[in-house]
């Protein structure tokens, strides 16, 4: 992130994001530019490659055609200056010859007005004519059928590839090609015709038929014809794709195709088994058909368009009105085929632009880091300052002469902090320290709880122990107080002699202040036992700590004067804590607390009733506790079972010594005293009922 606390912008990632939102932009509208500039250039390319595609279609078609048509022409003229030859059988072998014109020509046929048909035609292998196969070796066939004769016949003439006979074919004539469509627009329109494309009988192939009518004496004598292959024109449409996942087809008026640059999907089979041909709505592939949709949407001949993510260039362009038929050019091409060598460029061209940035990148990111780094210690250095954390081993060092004071100086704020936690409670500091809060004299009410402890016996003790033994004894006890009162986050107030003073609920605000003064109590005697067992070891004689604990609402804040001030908490319920830890030395108790602190955390704690008991200062007595252990908290701090036990048997006493049954109280209490022996409450509560007995007997 960019931003640190309060919203305040971080110097290294500024310094980087700087550098990123500058070159960025830069980089990217190059990239914008190139891409557009690219994408231009492929459109046109693409534009360039249909037309051309188109041009040369057209081209292609047309030479297919041209010439067949001049033979066509050639031969009606000649047809119509002897309109008998070719009723003889010399007819055959020119026919022949106008067949081997070219390989795409299936056949060469004249009709006679009179219903007489000479032909000649390329026998594909396979084919069967008059339902028979032809000789072994047959290439050519010729055909004849002679309407003047009384029962004409249909004869087949098989040739070898040489034009040699190998045998002849007679079946009864059927065949009429004055009822077929070539011979009748070719009469009716008295010029060179070409028909629609339609498959071929004799072949099962599609082709088309050029065809002019020759006179005689000014009357019809026949029509001459040539069968075109149009499997030619489908081979050069797959041999010459616009792109490589280009479609280019030939359709006519109609939207049956023509031409395809797959042979086999221009033809169906019908459920009658004859083969017919497709149109554009019924090829395998949708785009033709999508396309033509989209061109009547689009009223234009030349348009893109959308399928499945990819985009399309499409164009429809009619032959031209002098070629007789009212055919189409339509070419389908991916616009990837011609900008994926641009994409590709591009992306090249980012991957080294980003590869560079990146590089700069770090560049720039090491550089900031030779800057920003030392502040960003320095910062964490404040940090923890602020939060009171471990001092940093190592120093901090920066080349640069400013950052190098500002080092120094904070390390000597860390010190001078650091010192001053030790006189004044860490919570004050933190506060003191924080920004926007200004010290002043002044203070408010607040319900907390506060804590005071003692040594048992200090002075006598003190007088016989060496000074420094004592010293080193008191600051081991004075080290778990601190230690336990900053556990459970309480404010350590001072040390009075060999006293700690504490309180919960200040500076910081805790619910549960009262209990966790109740453990950090528990926490104080529990640590005090293990010193003491240590010390022990040592031949040492113990300390023993009593502690007092209470609730109540006290003045809390900064007292004393402008020139020196504590932070502490004074008023009725400091002196009742107070006299609390007293109240220990009285029943022989570590911890007292009061009904105070009891109605906060009671049902959490392991205690007995002592009584009221009458604290100097005030008037009415004040019901007392013994703390002995911690319900549901740290094993170490819970009561074993024989202090549970002692617990239920004290307030199993404390009831009848409520009711003011002496004799059955005192008898409780001796009974407890007599379980435990060394318990002095027993005995102390034993002797108070029957103090309390024997003024009742005197009243």
């Amino acid at each position: 992130m960019t931003f640190s606390r309060g919203g305040a912008i971080r110097l290294r990632p500024s310094i980087v994001l700087l550098f990123i939102m500058m070159v960025l932009p830069v980089f990217g509208a190059a990239i914008w530019v190139g891409y557009v500039s690219n994408d231009r250039m492929a459109r046109d390319t693409a534009d360039r490659a249909v037309e051309q595609a188109r041009l040369e279609t057209v081209a292609q078609t047309e030479a297919l055609l041209d010439p067949i048509a001049s033979l066509v022409r050639v031969s009606a003229r000649y047809a119509g200056e002897q309109p008998d030859f070719f009723r003889s059988e010399h007819a055959l072998a020119p026919l022949l010859e106008v067949l081997g014109h070219s390989a795409n020509i299936s056949s060469v046929y004249v009709g006679f007005a009179d219903g007489s048909y000479r032909m000649a035609l390329r026998v594909p292998k396979g084919l069967r004519i008059q339902n028979t196969l032809p000789p072994q070796g047959t290439q050519y066939a010729g055909r004849w059928i002679d309407r003047r004769a009384a029962k004409p016949v249909d004869r087949y003439q098989f040739l070898d590839g040489a034009k040699q006979p190998l045998g002849v074919l007679d079946a009864v004539a059927l065949y009429d090609p004055r009822v077929r469509p070539w011979f009748k627009d070719a009469a009716e329109k008295g010029d060179l015709v070409i028909s629609n494309p339609y498959i071929y009988a004799t072949t099962g192939l599609p082709g088309i038929t050029v065809a002019m009518p020759f006179r005689a004496n000014g009357q019809l004598a026949g029509v001459l014809a040539i069968d075109i292959l149009l499997d030619s024109l489908s081979q050069y449409l797959k041999t010459r794709p616009v792109s490589a996942h280009s479609t280019s087809l030939i359709v006519d008026a109609d939207s049956y195709v023509v031409a395809h640059p797959d042979t086999q999907q221009a033809l169906k089979r019908e459920a009658s088994g004859s083969i017919a041909r497709v149109r554009l709505g019924e090829l395998g592939d949708p785009l033709p058909a999508l396309a033509f949709a989209m061109r009547n949407e689009k009223k234009r001949e030349r348009f893109t368009f959308d399928h499945d993510g990819e985009e399309y260039v499409a164009m429809f362009s009619p032959f031209p009105a002098g070629f007789g038929k009212r055919w189409e050019v339509v070419i389908i091409a991916p616009l990837e085929d011609f900008v994926g060598e641009w994409k590709s460029n591009n992306r090249k061209l980012l991957m080294f632009g980003l590869a560079a940035i990146l590089l700069q990148v770090v560049l720039i990111y090491a550089l900031s880091r030779r800057i920003a780094k030392p502040l960003e210690q320095l910062e964490a250095q404040v940090n923890e300052v602020q939060q009171f954390s471990p001092r940093r081993a190592a120093p901090i060092r920066s080349p640069v002469r400013e950052i190098a004071s500002l080092a120094s100086a904070v390390d000597t704020l860390q010190s001078a902090i650091a010192a001053f936690s030790a006189f004044v409670p860490r919570d004050l500091v933190k506060q003191l320290i924080g920004p926007g809060r200004p010290l002043a004299l002044g203070g408010h009410s607040r319900f907390l709880t506060v804590m005071f402890t003692d040594l048992e016996s200090f002075s006598t003790w003190a007088e016989a122990t060496p000074a420094q033994e004592l010293l080193t004894r008191v600051s081991a006890y004075f080290e778990i107080a601190t230690r336990a009162v900053n556990q459970e986050l309480g404010t350590l107030d001072k040390f009075i002699g060999d006293g700690v003073m504490a309180f919960w609920g200040a500076p910081a605000v805790l619910e549960d202040h009262a209990y966790r003064a109740c453990v950090a109590a528990v926490r104080i005697q529990q640590r005090m036992k293990e010193l003491n067992a240590g010390w022990a070891a040592q031949e040492l004689p113990p300390l023993h700590v009593r502690i007092g604990v209470h609730c109540d609402a006290v003045l809390v804040g900064n007292i004393g004067s402008a020139e020196r001030m504590s932070y502490t908490v004074m008023g009725d319920g400091v002196n009742i804590a107070a006299r609390l830890e007293g109240t220990n030395k009285e029943f022989g108790t570590g911890i007292c607390i009061s009904h105070a602190v009891f109605r906060e955390a009671g049902e959490r704690l392991w205690l007995r009733p002592l009584g009221l008991v009458n604290v100097k200062g005030r008037r009415a007595d004040l019901q007392v506790y013994e703390l002995l252990g911690i319900k549901g908290a740290d094993p170490a701090l819970e009561a074993p079972a024989e202090i549970r036990h002692l617990c239920q048997m004290t307030h199993f006493a404390h009831e009848a010594f409520e009711r003011g049954e002496w004799q059955v109280a005192e008898a409780r209490y001796l009974l407890v005293a007599e379980q435990f022996p060394a318990d002095k409450v027993a005995r102390v509560m034993a002797q108070r009922c029957r103090d309390a007995g024997r003024e009742l007997a005197t009243a």
